[in-house]
């Protein structure tokens, strides 16, 4: 268990894992970024797919098949696809926060998405006071998780060892590296299974508490 483990940090992904894919978050930001491709780049409804799957095949993400193949300013494309209002989708999670405060390592939300949606999700979760930091897409030098190099900016920042941190995330190609370093890692999904390189699985994130027991 991770009590045992000597795990110092918590680092949590945020985007369905601390609140369910039920809500539609993700979904709304799938139709901003299909938004952006037709109304920004011109390209018609019916090509916008294709063109996402191309980016995302050959570059990794959307984003940076964008900036790489057609200098878009990702400042601008970020604003566009965040800066929408999720408050119809996500309210106050009293639960959430309880958990947050029970458990006992320090927690850092680690994320693949921008510094003001990271922001506007745990104000609208109202579980911003329960993280001492938050590592969004910015500060990872806008390479996301699974690039190597967003671990290591992780690392940094938090000033802990791999061997001390234990990482939370829904998508299982995001544990694979940090397990690789020497995490720890939760895999948090309803499909989710322990195997070689995921230490646990769960399929609600109140799951986690049983860990430390």
């Amino acid at each position: 268990m991770l009590a045992s483990a000597s795990v110092d940090v918590l680092l949590l992904d945020l985007d369905e894992t601390l609140y369910p894919p039920e809500r539609g978050v993700l979904r709304r930001v799938d139709q901003r970024i299909n938004a952006y491709l037709r109304e920004r780049m011109g390209i018609p409804r019916h090509e916008v797919d294709g063109v996402r799957c191309a980016l995302r095949n050959a570059h990794g993400t959307t984003l940076r098949g964008l900036v790489l193949r057609h200098r878009v300013d990702q400042d601008d494309y970020l604003r566009f696809v965040h800066g929408c209002d999720l408050s119809d989708l996500l309210g106050p999670d009293p639960e959430l926060r309880e958990l947050l405060e029970r458990l006992p390592p320090r927690k850092v939300v680690f994320t693949n998405a921008p510094r003001a949606h990271a922001r506007q999700v745990l104000r609208l979760l109202e579980v911003e006071n329960a993280f001492h930091d938050v590592v969004a897409l910015e500060d990872l030098g806008y390479l996301p998780k699974p690039h190597p190099e967003a671990y290591g900016e992780v690392l940094s920042r938090v000033g802990a060892p791999a061997s001390a941190c234990c990482l939370v995330d829904d998508t299982r190609a995001n544990l694979l590296p940090a397990s690789a370093l020497g995490m720890r890692t939760v895999w948090k999904a309803k499909q989710a299974r322990a195997c070689d390189r995921v230490h646990h699985a769960i399929a609600e994130l109140r799951e986690l508490e049983a860990l430390w027991r």
